[in-house]
């Protein structure tokens, strides 16, 4: 399989999604012709991102979803190269598009009802693609995390010696990193600053303050007991991301570029 290696990683280290996919295509049309073809030719991009992007899991992601059209998927918790191999061989981008697409709506909505993660999806963004179909799966995903978060940390409360919250847990949440960081807070949160996000999202979800409890152990009866359950690759890059945080969210300029990457600021 004659594959332009150079090709790739310039088109990479430019973030031209849109080159690459056109270059895929090409060899797609011209070289690929078996599932030997397909893995090689998958394989090569994962090390062509590896070397670009290093451990930068919404980069890769970013970038990958962009090449095959399915971007509205950014949150997907799943290694996305051994997804592309376990795709039967494709025609051209166009096939290999639709592929993905079924492949990871079906992982995108496990993930979603099994208590995995919601961070990185845009729900607006998403409604109006055709990925428009986890979107149900993906707010009831992100109320029961929410709540159940919540619930953790206002049990926790009692037993404080200082003023200050962990908030580790709820910048695991989709809704509450979208607060979190919207307020540039970092870890340790006071305790003032949680009771107004605490409110906001009780607000947001149309739950009284006082039925946090109720609502919780309501969730855990219907069988909802499972949230947060991150893989490592995607756990570590999070906790990478925060931990840089300091006082009142100043994010270290490394990680700063793993989330403000080509305008991704809409998390």
């Amino acid at each position: 399989m004659e594959l332009s290696k150079e090709t790739i990683y310039e088109l990479l280290a430019n973030d031209e999604s849109k080159g690459l996919a056109s270059t895929i295509d090409k060899v797609l049309t011209t070289n690929v012709h078996s599932k030997e073809d397909w893995i090689e030719l998958v394989g090569f991009l994962q090390r062509a991102c590896q070397d670009t992007y290093q451990k930068h899991w919404l980069k890769t992601h970013h970038m990958v979803l962009s090449i095959f059209g399915v971007s509205e998927l950014l949150g997907i918790d799943s290694p996305l190269f051994d997804e592309l191999r376990s795709l039967d061989v494709p025609k051209d981008m166009t096939h290999a598009s639709n592929s993905l697409f079924e492949l990871l709506i079906d992982v995108a909505k496990t993930q979603f009802n099994s208590g995995g993660s919601t961070l990185f999806f845009d729900v607006d963004r998403i409604s109006s693609t055709r990925s428009a179909v986890i979107t149900s799966d993906l707010i009831q995903a992100r109320y029961r995390e929410t709540i159940f978060v919540i619930q953790e940390i206002d049990d926790a409360l009692p037993s404080l010696t200082k003023e200050w919250v962990d908030a580790s847990r709820l910048w695991r949440t989709g809704n509450g990193f979208r607060l979190l960081r919207a307020k540039y807070l970092g870890i340790p949160i006071h305790i003032k600053d949680y009771k107004e996000i605490r409110a906001v999202l009780l607000n947001e979800m149309k739950v009284k303050p006082d039925e946090v409890e109720k609502e919780s152990n309501r969730l855990r009866k219907e069988g909802y007991s499972d949230y947060l359950n991150l893989s490592k690759s995607l756990d570590e890059f999070v906790t990478g991301l925060i931990a840089s945080s300091g006082i009142r969210g100043s994010f270290d300029p490394y990680y700063r570029t793993w989330i403000d990457h080509e305008g991704l600021d809409e998390f």
